[in-house]
């Protein structure tokens, strides 16, 4: 990286919302040419500077210059006019709409007399996701594709609308590591010609692996900014948490011992689980007060046997049985009148992100959590209780789901299941996007619920997770069980060859 004057100055961001500090005299500096990483705890402000350039948040402190010339970034379209553009953690494409109307919403290429050229959108669809090595028909609609498929769309949207600085959300929390690795490579490609970003991630390797530079952000200010070179994992995270993180961070060991299989009769048990395109007769059991881990890169099947086992998804073979009775395939309410709940890392779909917390969190439970009449007075006292047992900042009833950071709406999700019984607790990324302090709260509260005697399904692709908290790992490679471990030691890089 050749330094010389910024390309992007911050100086003295402040922002607040109804009195309570979410920025307070930041300072921002940004190079062309440079991969600059921005970490925090959830809630430090991280999304917030971000959205502020970005000119979702034109009311603030303090002022933006680019090129040493202060701008005004009175919305997303001025940010963009200035050549600023932000691919979000909470995925924002039209799930209706194909994947090239994505790519190029708002900006779709025009023939004679100013139609829309469909040919043209397509074809440059195609060859601008060529270069992420993303190979899926366009014309498909963007929602019947996974989630790390759609994240990987966003950021080829944002790399393709031209802009000098790209600020990237969590780009890496839904994509497995040859993804990530062919993402990286892109940045690289990018950063050599002279684009600016900001790398946002609550996964430090990756931060320390892709950023010339990096910024930590406390409670809503600037800690320190400093060279890759002079920063190692144990000292971000002591940075993020101002006091010393060994105990978050040894939980993340590099190889486990494994304990014996549950003797235990199993609470829920597929046979031959089966979707065609996706997963081919998988078979697993999981018993009381066990967590079995499924691992596996994008695409692979695991994730998808969750929403398999909560009726989110109808299988086109096998069978599901809990407490030795049919599930009734593609029946998510009777699932959950079972105890069978999902909790989900798209957190888009699991919250109402305009609605109040207490509406979140009592409606799949109005008759059992309030009785026969609903009011607001019956449902706020409630939610408030279980919001505080999550640990959610701030555990406001009233506040809209959509206000929180992603850590504190996943402690929604979870509050959300307090309110009723729980036999099996279905885990789909359950910590997709947060800090190494926000995952141990959550993981603590799942932890809780297997010793309370839930049977845990835990889908994830980060090795750490599942090496920390799961009693057996299955490890899915192309829509199949690849292996199995239980009673015996295990580590990353045996998962990472299995999958």
């Amino acid at each position: 990286m050749l330094v010389t004057a910024p390309l992007l100055e911050c100086r003295g961001i402040g922002k607040r919302y109804s009195g309570v500090t979410a920025l307070e005299g930041v300072d921002f500096v940004l190079f062309a040419g440079e991969v600059h990483g921005l970490v925090g705890s959830n809630g430090a402000g991280k999304s917030t500077l971000m959205k502020i350039l970005a000119g979702a948040l034109p009311d603030f402190e303090g002022e933006v210059l680019l090129d040493g010339r202060p701008v005004n970034l009175s919305s997303p379209q001025a940010a963009l006019g200035h050549g600023i553009a932000m691919v979000y953690q909470e995925l924002s494409g039209i799930g209706p709409l194909s994947v090239a109307e994505n790519l190029f919403l708002g900006r779709q290429p025009t023939a004679w007399g100013g139609r829309v050229d469909w040919g043209a959108m397509r074809r440059r669809a195609r060859e601008y996701l060529a270069e992420l090595d993303i190979h899926i028909d366009v014309d498909r609609r963007l929602d019947r594709y996974p989630l790390g498929i759609r994240q990987m769309i966003e950021v080829a949207r944002g790399i393709h609308s031209g802009a000098r600085v790209l600020i990237l959300d969590e780009p890496t929390s839904a994509l497995s590591l040859p993804e990530t690795q062919r993402l990286f490579a892109l940045i690289r490609r990018l950063r050599e010609r002279g684009v600016a970003i900001v790398f946002i991630s609550h996964f430090l390797e990756d931060v320390l692996e892709i950023c010339d530079r990096v910024t930590v952000l406390r409670n809503g200010r600037r800690v320190a900014t400093k060279g890759r070179g002079e920063l190692d994992k144990q000292e971000v995270i002591r940075m993020m948490l101002g006091r010393d993180g060994a105990l978050e961070e040894a939980a993340y060991s590099d190889r486990v011992r494994l304990p014996p299989r549950s003797t235990s009769p199993f609470v829920l048990r597929a046979v031959n689980l089966s979707l065609a395109g996706t997963l081919a007769e998988a078979s697993l059991e999981v018993a009381p007060g066990e967590c079995l881990g499924l691992y596996g890169f994008a695409g692979s099947g695991h994730r998808e046997v969750v929403h398999l086992l909560a009726g989110a998804l109808t299988p086109t073979g096998g069978q599901i049985t809990l407490d030795g009775q049919p599930l009734q395939p593609g029946n998510i309410h009777q699932a959950v009148r079972r105890g069978v709940v999902m909790v989900t890392g798209d957190r888009a779909r699991g919250l109402f992100l305009r609605g109040e917390l207490y509406k979140n969190i009592t409606l799949p439970h109005l008759r059992r959590a309030v009785g026969e009449w609903l009011t607001a007075g019956r449902e706020l006292p409630v939610a408030r209780a279980v919001l505080e047992r999550v640990g959610c900042q701030p555990p406001e009833p009233r506040r809209l789901a959509g206000q929180l950071s992603g850590g504190n709406q996943q402690k929604v999700v979870l509050a959300r299941w307090l309110l009723g019984p729980i036999r099996v607790l279905l885990l789909d990324e359950p910590t997709r996007g947060m800090d190494v302090a926000a995952k141990a709260e959550v993981m603590r509260w799942v932890d809780d619920r297997k010793r309370q005697g839930a049977a845990v399904v835990l889908a994830s692709a980060e090795p750490e997770l599942l090496l920390a908290h799961a009693d057996r790992i299955l490890v899915f490679r192309r829509g199949r069980i690849a292996k199995q471990w239980t009673d015996a030691w295990v580590d990353k890089a045996a998962l990472m060859h299995w999958a």
